[in-house]
């Protein structure tokens, strides 16, 4: 099996060790203050924050995406692959071309950025989100983190694009998990990730590794039609529903090593 590079987990991991220094107050800032910062292009870093308010995208203006591979910046990812194909973004995709950093904080409210095309790295770990959260047709150009993040309501990266590395580990969905469709062109760890409720997998393909090492479907798992081009790894997953895993596409060796399949259906 694969593991993740040395140097990317560390810088991940990183991010999410509390602090040894002396307890403080939160600071409270407004989801308001955060868009402003966005509609302008400016980078957002924030920790160990509390953001009042909906992070809602639709609320700010922002430029049109080009194409992806037409200069984001997002690197070795953003390069032309043999047989992958990055199809033209609808007009209204917006683009934000800087770094999303929102870690170690509690966002009180909803989470809104779909169709958005992230030219830069997005970093939400440690974070939890009490409302819903949707990144729905969105395209990740860079390395994307939601390491230990926690959602609250109703998640979905429906259709969603991974052109890097993407890190769900240890993740708590509360609500439906929705990633119907998704492509995973990158490594695409949910290693330990808990749903709590419906977590939809239907048509995902998954290009690279894809990891569920210890991951936890307290509810349905639909994996009905999911591709996986790459080393799949379910060691020690547990399935407490149905997950349609026979309907799903191997292409490579699939680990299952004392994974709970539960009815398997």
């Amino acid at each position: 099996m694969k593991t993740i590079p040395a140097l990317i987990l560390a810088a991940l991991l990183l991010a999410i060790i509390p602090s040894t220094s002396t307890p403080h107050v939160r600071e409270v800032v407004k989801a308001s203050d955060i868009l402003a910062k966005i509609e302008r292009g400016e980078a957002v870093s924030v920790d160990n924050l509390i953001v009042e308010g909906d992070l809602n995208l639709s609320e700010i203006g922002l430029d049109v995406a080009p194409k992806l591979g037409a200069g984001l910046g997002g690197g070795s990812a953003m390069g032309e692959e043999p047989g992958i194909e990055h199809p033209a973004l609808a007009e209204e995709e917006k683009l934000i071309a800087s770094p999303i950093s929102i870690t170690n904080s509690e966002i009180r409210g909803n989470v809104y950025f779909e169709k958005i095309t992230f030219g830069g790295p997005v970093n939400f770990a440690g974070t939890s989100i009490a409302g819903n959260a949707s990144f729905a047709e969105a395209k990740f150009a860079n390395q994307v983190a939601f390491l230990y993040t926690s959602f609250g309501g109703n998640t979905s990266f429906k259709a969603a694009q991974f052109d890097g590395g993407v890190y769900f580990s240890g993740d708590q969905f509360g609500g439906r998990a929705d990633f119907e469709g998704a492509q995973f062109r990158k490594l695409a760890g949910f290693s330990y990730a808990k749903f709590g409720d419906d977590a939809d997998f239907k048509g995902a393909k998954f290009m690279d590794e894809a990891c569920f090492g210890g991951a936890e479907f307290r509810d349905d798992a639909d994996f009905g039609g999911t591709e996986f081009g790459g080393y799949a790894y379910f060691g020690r997953a547990r399935f407490s529903g149905r997950s349609h895993l026979g309907e799903a596409r191997f292409f490579e060796i699939a680990n299952f090593y004392s994974a709970n399949l539960g009815d398997g259906s």
